[in-house]
């Protein structure tokens, strides 16, 4: 039989105290996240109310709120192309109350254009699952001369710097789409963030700016009511939504841009909180009526799970990282 004196057994006592304190919060957390959600969700949009990110999110935390359910409330963060939503997504609560899209711009784009992006685009993040893609489309004022790719270029010659093109902030796709037009096509076309899009497309009817490359379920029903007009889209396919537009490409030998967008919360996130949000989400993309309002929406599903989705931030981050390093382009 073990015999401990008093002292020895007092010290036992408070050592299993303190290793029984330790653990409360780890084992309080583990029943938080297998009871998850028990409360409504936070999701962030880095952009403002009517862009295509606001489109898909709206849509998609309807679905995601009606599967877990609870509420899943869209609260739009614009501003810096994406940045403050992305930088109060990575310092929440690793909880799964807050989440956000990863995307094209926030995670691969932007890291590389900013001089001070606040939050790392990988360690702060788990990137939980890539969702959908879509092409941008080219679209002018119908006042700049020019029918088709190949006299935009000749008058963007003509005429250097005289050509403008808005975005919803520098890094976001429409921005890149114009930097690598420029480095492609050798032309000097001069880009004009926005915080706010709508202002920007305000502008763009009245001709206060040339040009945007914008997503084709936003920008198209504009060129079919004659506001503004179509000369491409920034993919090597043409878009089902607008199939009388051709590729870029098709002028311009190697011009290819896809935005994507991806669920995304900040790092640390339980692994049961992982997995339910991903079984969520996989079962809402392969939905029926869900493809078929993301196809009306001209976005391609693309469907990626958890460990492929954050190595394949890695890779959009490396790449485009190259790309603004050879078009020079800046924040501004």
């Amino acid at each position: 039989m073990l015999r401990f004196s008093p002292s020895k057994l007092t010290q036992l006592v408070g050592m299993l105290a303190v290793a029984l304190t330790s653990a409360l919060p780890s084992l309080s957390a583990h029943a938080q996240s297998q009871d998850y959600p028990n409360r409504s969700i936070k999701f962030l949009v880095p952009y403002s109310a009517g862009t295509t990110t606001d489109v898909i999110a709206r849509l998609y935390a309807q679905k995601l709120g009606d599967s877990l359910g609870q509420t899943v409330v869209v609260e739009n963060k614009a501003g810096a192309g994406g940045n403050i939503s992305a930088d109060a997504t990575a310092k929440a609560a690793p909880d799964g109350y807050t989440l956000s899209f990863s995307t094209s711009a926030t995670h691969a784009t932007n890291p590389a254009l900013y001089a001070n992006v606040p939050f790392d685009p990988i360690k702060d993040f788990t990137h939980i699952a890539l969702m959908v893609a879509a092409p941008n489309m080219l679209a002018i004022n119908p006042k700049i001369p020019a029918n088709n790719m190949a006299e935009l270029i000749a008058y963007a010659k003509a005429n250097p710097g005289k050509l403008t093109y808005i975005s919803a902030g520098s890094g976001t796709s429409p921005h890149m789409a114009g930097e690598l037009l420029k480095t492609l096509a050798g032309i000097d076309i001069r880009h004009i963030p926005y915080k706010n899009i709508t202002q920007g497309f305000s502008d763009l009817f009245a001709g206060e700016v040339s040009m945007a490359f914008y997503h084709v379920p936003v920008i198209y029903p504009h060129v079919q009511s004659g506001r503004l007009k179509a000369l491409g889209v920034a993919t090597t396919a043409r878009s089902p939504i607008a199939p009388e537009v051709p590729p870029i490409s098709d002028t311009v030998p190697g011009y290819d841009l896809r935005p994507w967008w991806g669920l995304a919360g900040p790092a640390g996130l339980p692994q049961p909180v992982i997995d339910k949000l991903y079984k969520a989400t996989m079962t809402i993309l392969e939905d029926p009526a869900t493809q078929k309002r993301f196809i009306e929406l001209g976005l391609i599903i693309t469907p990626m799970n958890t460990k492929d989705f954050n190595a394949f931030t890695v890779t959009e981050l490396a790449k485009w990282t190259k790309i603004v390093k050879d078009s020079g382009a800046t924040a501004n």
